[in-house]
């Protein structure tokens, strides 16, 4: 396969990716803000570090105004990682390897690309239509998700793909408990309120399986359990590299001399991670661990970059 095609098929991917978690993380962030209203009530500052990196005096100046959020995050032109420019970016990846992706999977990534492109989102926020949107435009996701599951061939190709999307998935979790345990100067005892925790959960589709999996209740340590360690949640950082690792390894033959090299480094950052445990956590700093984990996460991308895709 050429470098081009697999970096456009990892890409195409990682977008979709991206735009899901912005999606889920709007959602439920606006439901939040319609129970908590009035000046600092409620604020999008954690969305937006994750999400938009704007200087302060533009954040502050957002912060309060759902509406010029979504339209920032969703609409915008000039916002570079509004769904807008990521889906656009991801249609492009498609639309240069159609030959190698199936009819239904092109047709999938077009229409949405036609859907995030048309009047109706613009309409839905001046109609406060906007959870009904945003729920239209996860869909839309799960659709791509769904489309890819049951037409793609599992070759080539299906590997980069999962590549592509448990990177960028590893780094939006930890990005997220960054950002929202910064909030409590990252204190793994702080009592926080039930409701902080939930929407950190919900922000990462995890809400459900948590209380079914821990019975002592919303608690700060067990919601970094969940994301961090829980291996049947499927968007803990913890199952991320177990993907990343079983997918490397299938790829052995395709690059001889690179790929033990990544065999290592992704082997290296999912051992760190799964032989760590809340006390190993806490003696070394929640917030420089998920530093450590993300920088590893990027070191793996650029490396994979430079071995399959071409780049210097």
């Amino acid at each position: 396969m050429l470098s081009r095609i697999a970096d456009s098929l990892f890409w195409m991917t990682r977008y979709v990716e991206r735009t899901d978690g912005i999606l889920r993380m709007l959602k439920i962030n606006f439901i939040t803000s319609l129970d908590r209203t009035g000046e600092g009530g409620f604020s999008w500052q954690p969305v937006l570090k994750v999400f938009a990196h704007l200087p302060d005096e533009q954040l502050k100046a957002f912060s309060h105004s759902s509406d010029d959020v979504l339209r920032y995050m969703i609409t915008s032109r000039e916002n570079n990682n509004s769904i807008r420019n990521i889906i656009a970016r991801a249609r492009e990846n498609a639309r240069g390897m159609q030959d190698h992706i199936t009819k239904e999977a092109w047709e999938c990534m077009n229409e949405f690309y036609h859907y995030v492109n048309s009047p109706d989102i613009e309409k839905a926020i001046e109609r406060d239509e906007q959870v009904v949107m945003l729920s239209r435009l996860i869909e839309r996701c799960l659709l791509y998700y769904g489309v890819m599951e049951v037409t793609m061939p599992r070759g080539q190709g299906w590997n980069y793909m999962n590549l592509g999307k448990f990177i960028e998935r590893g780094i939006q979790t930890v990005d997220i408990l960054d950002v929202k345990f910064n909030d409590i100067s990252y204190n793994l005892d702080d009592p926080m309120d039930i409701p902080y925790y939930r929407n950190l959960l919900l922000s990462l589709s995890g809400y459900e399986l948590y209380l079914k999996s821990y019975r002592t209740g919303l608690d700060s340590q067990n919601v970094v359990d969940m994301a961090l360690l829980n291996t049947d949640f499927p968007r803990s950082v913890l199952y991320c590299l177990i993907r990343l690792d079983r997918t490397i390894r299938g790829m052995t033959h395709e690059n001889m001399e690179a790929t033990p090299q990544l065999q290592k480094i992704i082997g290296r950052l999912r051992s760190a991670v799964e032989y760590s445990d809340m006390d190993t956590i806490a003696e070394k700093g929640l917030h420089d661990f998920l530093a450590e984990v993300k920088n590893d996460l990027y070191g793996f991308s650029n490396a994979l970059s430079r071995s399959y895709f071409a780049y210097n």
